[in-house]
C-alpha cells in the first residue's frame, strides 16, 4: 500500500509542477498582453487628441502621425492628461492667423480719418 500511496504523491507532485509552469506561462502571456492593450490605448488617446488638435485648428503645420508620434512620447512622460485637458479648454480655430503685422511703407504717416491719425501718433 506504501507504493500505491508513494506513486500518487509522485504523480500529484508532477501535476502540481506542470500546473504551476502552465500558470506562471499564463501569467506572462496576460502581462504582455496587457502591456500591449496599453499601448494601444494609449496610441488611440494620442490619435483621438491629434484629431480633435487639428480640428481646432492646434499644430496643423505637424503632419498627424508626427503629431501623434509627439503626443504618444508625452504620454510616456505622463503628460497626455495636460495636453488633452488643454486642447478641450482650447477654442476652435486657435491656431488661424487673425491678423497680421506689416512694414508698409507706403501708407500715410497722417492716416486717412481721426482713429488712424491717432494710431499712428499725429494727433493727440
Amino acid at each position: 500500500m506504501e507504493t500505491k500511496e508513494a506513486q500518487v504523491l509522485a504523480a500529484a507532485r508532477d501535476a502540481l509542477i506542470k500546473m504551476a509552469y502552465q500558470r506562471d506561462a499564463a501569467e506572462n502571456k496576460v502581462g504582455h498582453l496587457e502591456g500591449k492593450l496599453a499601448m494601444v490605448h494609449t496610441r488611440l488617446e494620442c490619435e483621438k487628441t491629434a484629431a480633435e488638435m487639428h480640428e481646432k485648428g492646434l499644430n496643423i503645420d505637424q503632419e498627424f502621425s508626427e503629431l501623434v508620434n509627439d503626443l504618444e512620447k508625452s504620454a510616456s512622460e505622463g503628460r497626455l492628461p495636460i495636453i488633452q485637458e488643454a486642447v478641450r479648454m482650447s477654442a476652435p480655430n486657435m491656431g488661424t492667423k487673425i491678423a497680421s503685422i506689416s512694414n508698409d511703407e507706403t501708407s500715410s504717416e497722417t492716416g486717412n480719418n481721426q482713429l488712424e491719425q491717432y494710431l499712428v501718433g499725429s494727433v493727440g
